[in-house]
C-alpha cells in the first residue's frame, strides 16, 4: 500500500525566513531562482536583508528574479550586488501569477510569506521547478527599474548604416560612450563606413555586424564581415572579423567578449528563421537576453 505524503505550511518566524534566505546565498550551484512577491526587508528587516546581499556578492551567487511588478522600486543601497549578481524579468499575472514567494536553489524549494514557510528538499522536484521557472523567464520582459542598473558590458539598442546596399548592423557596448563621446549618429556612421571602405577586399560581403567599444579611452571596433556561403549554405554565412583601434587595424588585441558571440548567435538564429537575407535584414531585431541589454538608444543621453 502506498503511503501518502502531505506537505504543509508551518508557522514561520522572521528568523526562519532569514536563515533559509541566507542559506540560498551560499548555493553550491552558484545559482538561485526567485519568484518575487515583495521586498526581502519586509520579511526580516533591512539590516539582515543587506547582510544576505553581501553574502551573495561574497559567494558570487547569481540571482534570477521574476516579478509581477512592472516597475521595480529601489530596494537596496548595495549597487554592486544589483549590478554584479542580479537579473530581472517582469511577467504579467495573466501569464503567471505569483501568490507566494518561491526560492529555488540546489535541491531545495522554499515557498513562503511573512507568516508561513514550506521547505521541500527533493532534487527532482527542485529540478522541475527550475524548468518551470526558466520557461516563464523566457516569456518575461525587462521591468522598469526605479534605480540605476549597469550590468557588465550591456549593449545599447542597435544602429543601422549602409554602404550603398550593404547593411551594417552596429551594436554599441555601454563602454563605447566613453570613447565615442561627441560623435553624432551621422559622424559615427561615417567613421564606421570609412574603416570598412579602407579594405577593398572587406567590401566583398553580404552584410556586416559591428561592435563598438572603448579600450583605455580609445575607439575600439570589431567588424564582422558576413558573406553568402555558396558551398554549404546549411552551415551559415562565411565570416571574418577584424579589430580596429582608433581607426587603424589592430594586431595586439583580439576579440574577447563572450557577449559579442552571444549577440552573433542570436543574429544568426534570426537569419535562419527568415525567408531570405532581405527579410532578415529588414525584419525585427533579435530578442537578446535582457541581462546584456540596457534598453536605451545610444544617442539619447
Amino acid at each position: 500500500m502506498l503511503k501518502t505524503f502531505i506537505a504543509k505550511f508551518k508557522k514561520a518566524t522572521a528568523e526562519d525566513l532569514y536563515k533559509i534566505s541566507l542559506r540560498s546565498s551560499t548555493a553550491k550551484s552558484g545559482e538561485v531562482y526567485i519568484f518575487e512577491k515583495g521586498k526581502m526587508s519586509d520579511l526580516f528587516g533591512k539590516i539582515k536583508a543587506e547582510k544576505i546581499r553581501k553574502s551573495f556578492l561574497k559567494n558570487n551567487t547569481k540571482v534570477k528574479q521574476i516579478t509581477n511588478i512592472p516597475t521595480l522600486p529601489k530596494f537596496t543601497d548595495n549597487n554592486e550586488f544589483v549590478n554584479t549578481v542580479m537579473t530581472f524579468r517582469y511577467v504579467p499575472k495573466n501569464i503567471f501569477s505569483i501568490k507566494k514567494e518561491v526560492l529555488i536553489f540546489d535541491g531545495m524549494v522554499a515557498i513562503y510569506d511573512k507568516k508561513q514557510l514550506l521547505v521541500i528538499e527533493d532534487a527532482q522536484f527542485a529540478d522541475s521547478q527550475k524548468q518551470l521557472f526558466m520557461s516563464i523567464w523566457e516569456q518575461g520582459q525587462s521591468p522598469v527599474l526605479a534605480f540605476m542598473y549597469k550590468p557588465n558590458h550591456s549593449y545599447y539598442n542597435n544602429l543601422n548604416y549602409y554602404i550603398d546596399d550593404l547593411q551594417i548592423i552596429v551594436w554599441p557596448d555601454a563602454d563605447a560612450k566613453i570613447a565615442y563621446k561627441g560623435l553624432s549618429e551621422k559622424t559615427l556612421g561615417t567613421y564606421i563606413k570609412n574603416i570598412i571602405r579602407s579594405d577593398k577586399d572587406y567590401l566583398k560581403a553580404s552584410y556586416y555586424i559591428v561592435f563598438i567599444w572603448s579600450f583605455e579611452g580609445d575607439k575600439g571596433i570589431d567588424v564582422w564581415k558576413h558573406h553568402n556561403n555558396f558551398i554549404d549554405d546549411r552551415s551559415g554565412p562565411l565570416t571574418d572579423v577584424k579589430v580596429y583601434r582608433e581607426g587603424k587595424l589592430c594586431t595586439d588585441l583580439s576579440v574577447a567578449s563572450g557577449n559579442s558571440f552571444l549577440v552573433l548567435g542570436y543574429e544568426e538564429k534570426l537569419r535562419r528563421q527568415s525567408k531570405d537575407l532581405k527579410s532578415y535584414l529588414e525584419g525585427p531585431v533579435p530578442k537578446l537576453p535582457l541581462e546584456i541589454m540596457n534598453g536605451k538608444n545610444f544617442f539619447d543621453e
